[in-house]
């Protein structure tokens, strides 16, 4: 997480232990383990760590009455902020790769295909599809709920070329 050496030691430990324990590369709710797994350290700092996730982007918090701890719900951006340092690929770089590939061969919009073409682990690839979804009008998406990948396919016409060209280039100087 080196652009964010801004964030506490803690913070940093925090981001980088809930991004090795997921497996899929999807945002998603981290359980009371997150406390356990930091038994040496006080509650209210681990609270206060998380605000500071929070506050980059990195987790959404919310808090309920009775809980010592918020709910803590992982985001893209944590897995873009510390993949590189912990499964050694760049969801910004892969993002980039994917959007070639959709920009050459637009039927790879299925996102099954775009997986089955670039074969990576899904725990690499659903970080880069997530960085391609703000390119994509919400009409122009498959979204159904199913908790494989960020969205099932985009639909990609010229302007969503231009989009994903546009990505390319500013990701590439």
């Amino acid at each position: 997480m080196s652009t964010y050496d801004h964030l506490s030691p803690l913070a940093q430990k925090l981001g980088a232990w809930m991004a090795r324990q997921c497996v899929d590369g999807l945002p998603a709710h981290v359980d009371e383990g997150l406390a356990k797994a930091f038994p040496g350290v006080e509650a209210k700092q681990i609270k206060l760590a998380l605000a500071e996730l929070k506050a980059d982007g990195l987790v959404e918090l919310s808090s309920a009455i009775n809980r010592a701890m918020p709910s803590v719900r992982t985001t893209i951006a944590l897995f873009v902020a510390a993949d590189p340092a912990i499964t050694g690929h760049d969801p910004r770089k892969d993002a980039v790769l994917l959007a070639r590939m959709m920009i050459e061969n637009p039927r790879l919009g299925n996102v099954r295909e775009l997986e089955a073409a670039a074969d990576w682990p899904r725990r690499r690839f659903n970080p880069a599809v997530g960085l391609l979804v703000p390119l994509f009008p919400q009409n122009r998406m498959r979204t159904p709920i199913q908790n494989e990948y960020p969205v099932l396919g985009f639909i990609d016409g010229d302007d969503e070329i231009v989009s994903l060209r546009r990505f390319v280039q500013s990701h590439t100087r």
